[in-house]
């Protein structure tokens, strides 16, 4: 069947998350008659986000698409502490006892609602949820595509549960397959596609290629760097990501090198463990002693695409910190394409990254990315750039053509 001659109703349920703009593409999509999007209750912002999108650029195709609420995951959490707290100290709790207390409306709802598609479409990640509603959908029978990317190396019953349960799975890239070999010691090269959940949005892109933003370097003859984390964190032991978001050093070693640099992010912190703000801290005491050269910006909400104009002013943008975690999650870093790899690209910012972490990136990526070994090097480097060399190729737009021309093999 060729896929370019039908058209199909879609239903995704799980995270949104950053850039809800990609869904645009899946709405503007010529083979999708209709997109609907079962989100979940934490992600009221992202999805009027995408409605208010819709309105703005694209009120023509607003009868295409139709959002609902699900109650999750407070459903499962309620259910699993309600059952632990009737539960004796040291007595088990299975999963198919917490699905056996679900409501039968809510079965209801997913056999009339949620399974009357063309394509059932769940993800993204390890930690979102979307993996237990995957397998309740597993346990029911129903069929589902999965998109997954973030991951840990640690094994996820959850994860695992997602991935066999599935029709076909949506990976970034191939070095997925061996990773989840190690892991699980399955091998997924036959039921794989590739394609990456964040790539952005070719709708988006249209509206703004045309905008006329000066570079601050311009101005000052500098070379400004941002760097665009959710979070912060100024205690490197934090536990999930483990360095990844400690930007003290390598924010210290740019600024020697006369570099200057922005920091926009929606939480400045200790630690997740510990989620505290307090001054003096490293960030506050940079501020002070270098207030030419680092900037702590407002948080920059990339929900409205008119915002990635303010992105536009820089030259580069950071991809990491340059400290690698412990073996769990160091292993997938190894893997990772950052997901603001493609919001710098995106608005025309060079991305760039200490060596030593990324490594899938710096294999195949180094076309796209900038990778030094301090900031002299970094330095030297910018002296002769040719800023046309890093230019966006792949849209949300090619990954939903990619899970299309396979699900329509499945239909």
């Amino acid at each position: 069947m060729n896929y370019n001659s039908q058209k199909y109703t879609v239903s995704k349920v799980g995270y949104i998350g950053v850039a809800p703009h990609r869904y645009l593409d899946v709405i503007n999509n010529e083979n999708i008659d209709k997109f609907k999007l079962y989100y979940f209750e934490n992600e009221q912002k992202n999805f009027e986000a995408i409605e208010n999108l819709l309105k703005r650029y694209f009120p023509q195709n607003s009868k295409k698409f139709e959002g609902f609420k699900l109650p999750w995951p407070n459903l499962y959490t309620s259910i699993l502490n309600e059952l632990a707290n009737h539960k004796k100290k040291n007595d088990s709790i299975t999963v198919s006892e917490v699905f056996s207390y679900f409501p039968n409306a809510f079965y209801k709802f997913i056999r009339d609602s949620i399974c009357c598609t063309d394509i059932l479409w769940v993800g993204d990640n390890d930690f979102d949820s979307s993996f237990i509603f995957a397998t309740l959908l597993g346990s029911m029978g129903i069929k589902y595509v999965l998109s997954l990317k973030e991951t840990r190396f640690n094994p996820s019953v959850f994860e695992l549960e997602a991935i066999k349960n599935s029709q076909f799975l949506i990976i970034p890239h191939k070095q997925y397959i061996d990773f989840f070999k190690q892991k699980y010691s399955v091998d997924l090269s036959n039921k794989s596609i590739f394609a990456d959940i964040d790539w952005r949005s070719k709708a988006a892109h249209e509206i703004l290629k045309n905008s006329n933003v000066d570079k601050l370097s311009q101005k000052d003859g500098k070379t400004h760097v941002v760097i665009l984390s959710g979070r912060v964190v100024w205690n490197k032991n934090e536990s999930r990501s483990q360095g990844r978001y400690y930007y003290v050093p390598i924010i210290k070693e740019l600024i020697q090198e006369d570099f200057v640099v922005h920091l926009h992010t929606r939480a400045l912190l200790e630690s997740v463990d510990n989620p505290v703000y307090y001054e003096p801290n490293p960030y506050s005491q940079m501020l002070s002693e270098y207030p030419n050269n680092f900037i702590i910006e407002k948080p920059l909400d990339l929900n409205d695409i008119e915002n990635y104009k303010i992105l536009m002013k820089y030259d580069l943008g950071l991809l990491n910190s340059g400290i690698g975690g412990k073996d769990e999650f160091q292993e997938f870093e190894k893997i990772n394409i950052p997901n603001r790899f493609y919001e710098y690209l995106f608005a025309n910012v060079i991305p760039i990254s200490p060596t030593g972490i990324l490594e899938y990136m710096e294999l195949n990526f180094n076309n796209k990315v900038i990778f030094f070994k301090d900031a002299g090097e970094l330095k030297n480097i910018c002296s002769n750039l040719n800023p046309k060399s890093y230019e966006f190729e792949k849209y949300f737009d090619d990954f939903v053509q990619i899970m299309l021309s396979k699900a329509c093999q499945l239909i």
